[in-house]
């Protein structure tokens, strides 16, 4: 089982809810990166305009050092990046989302967001695709369905995500129950 990289959206969303370790139990165990730098940047710029919840993540041991590609692997997270901007040149942002996508893909591991653009991408990769890209919502039911949180715990996490201005998927945007979340 390879390594699951984190975008900072996802990370962002369990830090509100003050729930990061629900991502520590279910992917501490896992290999490293679990993030990369491009994702460490992108926390760090939102903790310095005043998003109090990045100092969590950016506390997190258990999420290991962030990967950062080498000088020869940049051109292929830059071509990541190009597809996430629709062919964009030069892309506009993404570049935590293309090295998450390329080391994903690397080290046959999973790939956590909740940017729509990055999901609808990345499961449309032919070495990523549905099952290798997942989202909040997925990883509480995960966390349901492993008994490490309770249906009613799962959607009122949802909710805290949510009461803090922070948006899932279109396809989550809906009213919840405990119900949504069990498999």
């Amino acid at each position: 089982m390879g390594p699951v990289l984190h975008d900072a959206v996802s990370l962002r969303h369990f830090a509100v809810a003050g729930r990061l370790d629900v991502l520590q139990d279910c992917h501490g165990h896992r290999p490293e990166p679990r993030w990369t730098e491009g994702i460490r940047a992108e926390i760090e710029s939102a903790q310095l305009t005043g998003e109090a919840h990045c100092a969590a993540i950016l506390s997190q041991s258990w999420l290991g050092a962030p990967a950062e590609p080498s000088a020869s692997e940049m051109a292929d997270v830059y071509r990541l990046q190009v597809g996430l901007n629709e062919g964009r040149k030069p892309p506009q942002g993404d570049r935590g989302e293309a090295e998450c996508i390329y080391f994903a893909e690397k080290h046959g591991g999973q790939f956590v967001t909740d940017d729509n653009n990055a999901y609808s991408f990345a499961v449309r990769r032919v070495s990523l695709g549905i099952g290798r890209v997942i989202d909040t919502i997925q990883i509480l039911r995960i966390a349901v369905a492993n008994g490490s949180l309770t249906a009613t715990d799962a959607c009122g996490i949802a909710d805290e995500i949510e009461n803090a201005g922070r948006s899932f998927r279109p396809e989550h945007r809906i009213k919840r129950s405990p119900a949504y979340f069990r498999l």
